[in-house]
Formats: structure tokens, sequence, C-alpha cells
């Protein structure tokens, strides 16, 4: 069943015919090739469908990760604050079916494009500058009430509460969650031997003194307090497997799990029950906080 996922840049479709020959001739050249480009995202053009969320926001664009990046805010300041969190080679306005039923639910609702994403600058990005954004966001623009992260942003919202953010609901749409999928999914992309991936595990621990495992959702969720998630995942997402959520979900007791059906990996964020679930699941946490 075709779940509508963007056809390929021409650059990626080049790389997965050069890069298994570079990685055989020259290993490696070829795993810091795949080290630079597992943190450069691919930017893509905003539809039509996300351009009067776009157009609607308070835009501005603040120095972070030693990038200008662009913030976007929605809703009255001094309400609390929800935070939409874009994936990989996603943008902000990705969740705009979220907006709006947000600001009328109550929220001040915050979004950002990532460095190297959207109307952001930047070639590269990882997990510590989603860190710094959500922070700088905490700080200075209101305590985050909720998180809803798409994909990547999902385990970001994860990795900045074990770093200290008091981020206590969360909606988690499409997220990776076990290093080798991850790994594997990567690879597969670029048509890279399972040798890439163990050379990935290597650099990222040399270069950011990180062990890959432990900033995996699944290691992450064992490591923080989080009184209420909720997952959300398609069984025929082919870019993340939906084994990924239930995964999740096993390692994380009192978590809610929704699993979809032909919804895919992006086109879930602007189907209606999804939206409607998330705010349902909204509703019935501040109802049982006195909201």
């Amino acid at each position: 069943m075709k779940t509508n996922i963007p056809k390929e840049p021409f650059p990626l479709r080049a790389l997965k015919w050069y890069y298994p020959k570079l990685e055989l001739i020259a290993p490696a050249l070829a795993y810091n090739l795949a080290y630079k480009l597992f943190f450069s995202p691919i930017r893509f053009k905003r539809p039509p469908r996300e351009l009067e969320t776009f157009t609607k926001a308070k835009k501005y664009k603040v120095k972070l990760a030693n990038h200008p990046v662009q913030l976007y805010e929605w809703g009255a300041k001094g309400t609390p604050v929800a935070v939409v969190v874009h994936g990989w080679s996603g943008r902000a306005t990705q969740l705009y079916a979220f907006v709006q039923p947000l600001v009328q639910l109550g929220y001040h609702v915050v979004g950002f494009d990532a460095p190297a994403h959207g109307a952001s600058e930047g070639k590269q990005t990882n997990i510590k500058e989603f860190f710094e954004i959500l922070n700088h966001i905490h700080v200075n623009i209101g305590k985050i009430a909720w998180g809803i992260g798409h994909s990547f942003g999902g385990v970001a919202l994860l990795y900045a509460i074990h770093e200290g953010l008091p981020i206590q609901q969360v909606v988690m749409i499409s997220s990776p969650t076990i290093g080798d999928d991850i790994l594997a999914g990567f690879s597969k992309k670029i048509n890279a031997s399972p040798n890439t991936g163990k050379a990935l595990r290597k650099l990222v621990l040399n270069r950011f003194n990180l062990d890959f495992e432990t900033i995996t959702a699944c290691h992450l969720i064992t490591k923080i307090n989080l009184n209420n998630l909720l997952i959300i995942h398609d069984k025929n997402d082919e870019e993340v497997p939906y084994q990924n959520a239930i995964a999740l979900h096993q390692r994380a007791p009192g978590s809610s799990l929704l699993l979809t059906q032909t919804l895919g990996h992006t086109r879930i964020l602007r189907a209606p029950q999804v939206v409607e679930a998330t705010l349902n699941f909204i509703k019935k946490i501040n109802y049982t906080k006195g909201v």
C-alpha cells in the first residue's frame, strides 16, 4: 500500500550508487563521508498546506548552536507552553495540524527549525543542538508543559529531559528508538554495508564522547522520570519500523501506545485521528491534574 513517501533527491540516488564503491576501495574515507552525511539533513521545500500556519506565526531568529535559528510562536504569551519538535530533514510547520487546536486548548505553541533545517542556517546539526534550542525556549519563552515530537524530534525531547529540562508530558510520533535500526536505516539510504554502522558508533564516541546507544530513546526512557507519554506510530511506516514504538512502550511503564495504518512516516502528522488522539490525551492528563 502506498504511503506517499517523498521521492529521493537525485544526490541521494547518486550516492547510493557511489558509496558502496568508495567503501570497497577506501573504507576510511567512506566512513568519514558517512559520518558527515549522518549529521547533514536534507532540506525539503515547504508545501502549500503549511503556508497558512507559517504566515500566522510570530517569526524571528536567535543565534543558538552557533547558527541563526528560526523560531515560531503561536497563541498568547503567559499561557502554558507546548513545543512542537520536527524530525530529521523536517521543519516546525510540518506539525501545522496540531498548532491551532493546541492554541484553542489554551497553549502558547512554540516551534523551531533546527540548524540545517527549514529557514535556519547551517549544514549539519546533532541532538545536543536540539537540546540547546529547547533549553532556550524553556528559559526565555516559558516553562515547557508539553512536548510533541516527530521522529528524531521525539528522541530530542527525551534527551532534553535527560539533560535536565523538567518536561513531564510528551507525545512521540514515528520516532526511532532502537540504535541498530537507526544505523541500519541510514546505511540502507546510502547503500552501505554493516561496517559503516560500526564505524559510525566509533566516530560518535570519539568526536562527541557519547556512546551511541546511550542517546537512543529505548535507553533514555530508562534513565528519566516521565509522568505521561503517548507513543504513536504507523504500521506502514517504511522509514522507521513500528517495532520501534513497541520496544519503547515496553520500556516505559504507564505509557500509552497508538498504532495506525496506511499513514506512513510523515502523512501521520496531518491525520485527523492522530491530532484528535493527541488532544484527547492532553485533555485527559490536564483533567487529572486539575488544569
